[in-house]
C-alpha cells in the first residue's frame, strides 16, 4: 500500500461532512431480486480507508450489527443489524444553530448509527428514535439519515432546531450532501457554489438509474454497481453540457478523483443472517464489489485487508486516465462473485428453513472466505 493512500489518515477524526457522498434508496417493489437495497459512495480529500467490524449492542441496545467505519479511528457512519435494518449516515452542509451542551447522550452522526444499529429492528423505529431525540434536544450536527428494512425506506433530515422525516414511495431517491425536506432545505448550504457539485452528482446518479428502470422496469445491484462507476467523463460525453466556447464543463459524478470506496446495503425479506453488503475496497471504478452476508460477518477473513486489493484499487486510479474504461476484467470476475454467492445464499436459506442457524453460518462463511481469496489471486494477475 502506497503511503500516500494512508497520508493524513491520522487526522481521521475529521468531520464526515467534508466528505462529497452520493447515496441512494430503492425499494423491494423495483429491484431486480425483490430486496431493498441502498448504496452509498464516499468521496473526501482525506484518504481515510474503509474498515468492516462486527459489533455488539451498545448503550443497552439489542442487537449486534455489521458496521461500516474508518480504518485508524472510531468513526462509524453506516451498518446493517441482524434484524435486517441497515443505517447509513452523511453530513448535510453547513448550519448556524446553537449546538447542545456536550453530553454522552447527544447524537451526532457517529452515536447516532450505533444507537440505532443496537436499538431498532425497523426503519420505523430508527426514525422515532432520532425524533425522540430531536425533542429533547440531543441533535449535534447537521445530520441526514437513511433508514431501510425488508420492505421500508426513510430519509431523515435534522439538527438541533429542525427535524423533518420523509418515507420513500417511489422506486427510488439520491441524495448528495444536502437537505430537500421542506423546513430544512431553506438552512441547507449556504452559497451556490457549494450546493451545485452535490447537484451535479444527485443529477448524474438520477439520470443512469432512471436509465436502468426504464430499460427493465427494476434497477439490479449491477446497475447501481455502474451508477457509482459513473465518472465526469461518462457524463460529458453529453453534448447539451458543451459550453459556447466548444469545452466541456467539469460536471461532478459519484466516481471522481477523491472516491474512497462504495458499498451497497440488500436487505433480505425473511432472515436477517441473509442481508448483506457488497463493499468495494477501494475506487468503485478500479476494484469489485464482494458480498459479505450479515451471517459470516462474525469471522471477517483476513484477506478483506490484503494490500494487493486495497492498496491495488487506488493504483490503478492513479495510473488511469478519465476516459479509459472500466476494466471488462473486473466487471466479469465481479459477475461471477455475486452468480457464486446467490448459490451459496440459497443454500443457506435451506438450512435456515430447516431450523439450521450454525449450517447456514458455515455456508455463508465459506462462501466469503474463498471468495476473499479468490479477489486478492485476481488482483495479483490484474494487469
Amino acid at each position: 500500500m502506497n503511503l500516500k493512500h494512508i497520508t493524513g489518515a491520522v487526522f481521521a477524526a475529521v468531520a464526515l461532512t467534508v466528505c462529497a457522498d452520493t447515496d441512494w434508496m430503492v425499494l423491494p417493489r423495483w429491484s431486480s431480486t425483490g430486496r431493498t437495497l441502498m448504496h452509498n459512495c464516499r468521496n473526501s480529500g482525506v484518504p481515510i480507508q474503509l474498515l468492516l467490524r462486527w459489533e455488539k449492542p451498545v448503550e443497552g441496545g439489542k442487537y449486534r450489527f455489521l458496521s461500516v467505519g474508518n480504518r485508524m479511528n472510531d468513526l462509524r457512519f453506516a451498518g446493517v443489524n441482524e434484524r435486517g435494518l441497515a443505517v447509513r449516515f452523511t453530513g448535510a452542509g453547513p448550519f448556524r444553530e446553537a449546538r447542545p451542551p456536550k453530553s454522552p447522550e447527544n447524537f451526532n452522526g457517529h452515536r447516532g448509527t450505533l444507537r440505532l444499529l443496537s436499538s431498532c429492528a425497523t426503519a420505523k423505529e430508527g426514525v422515532e428514535m432520532l425524533r425522540g431525540a430531536f425533542e429533547r434536544k440531543l441533535i449535534d450536527g447537521a445530520l441526514l439519515f437513511f433508514l431501510v428494512d425488508r420492505n421500508h425506506a426513510y430519509v431523515v433530515e435534522c439538527s438541533p432546531g429542525n427535524f423533518a422525516e420523509w418515507e420513500l414511495t417511489h422506486p427510488f431517491c439520491i441524495y448528495a450532501n444536502y437537505w430537500k425536506l421542506p423546513g430544512m432545505d431553506g438552512s441547507s448550504m449556504s452559497s451556490a457554489k457549494r450546493i451545485i457539485p452535490c447537484c451535479h452528482r444527485e443529477w448524474s446518479a438520477r439520470e443512469a438509474l432512471r436509465r436502468a428502470y426504464e430499460k427493465s422496469g427494476t434497477i439490479s445491484r449491477a446497475d447501481s454497481f455502474a451508477v457509482s462507476r459513473t465518472n465526469t467523463h461518462d457524463i460529458n460525453t453529453d453534448k447539451r453540457f458543451d459550453d459556447t466556447r466548444g469545452k466541456r464543463k467539469a460536471i461532478d459524478a459519484p466516481h471522481n478523483g477523491h472516491s474512497l470506496d462504495s458499498y451497497l446495503f440488500e436487505i433480505d425479506p425473511e432472515f436477517g443472517e441473509l442481508s448483506c453488503v457488497y463493499v468495494a475496497y477501494g475506487p468503485a471504478r478500479y476494484t469489485v464489489y464482494l458480498p459479505i452476508a450479515l451471517g459470516a460477518a462474525e469471522e471477517l477473513p483476513a484477506a478483506l485487508f490484503a494490500p494487493e486489493w486495497i492498496g491495488g484499487a487506488f493504483a490503478r486510479r492513479d495510473a488511469a486516465k478519465a476516459a479509459d474504461p472500466v476494466d471488462p476484467a473486473i466487471i466479469k470476475f465481479e459477475a461471477k462473485l455475486l452468480a457464486d454467492f446467490d448459490k451459496a445464499r440459497e443454500a443457506a436459506r435451506q438450512r435456515l428453513y430447516e431450523d439450521d442457524a450454525e449450517g447456514a453460518r458455515k455456508i455463508l462463511r465459506e462462501c466469503l472466505t474463498r471468495q476473499a481469496g479468490e479477489t486478492v489471486e485476481f488482483f495479483k494477475t490484474l494487469k
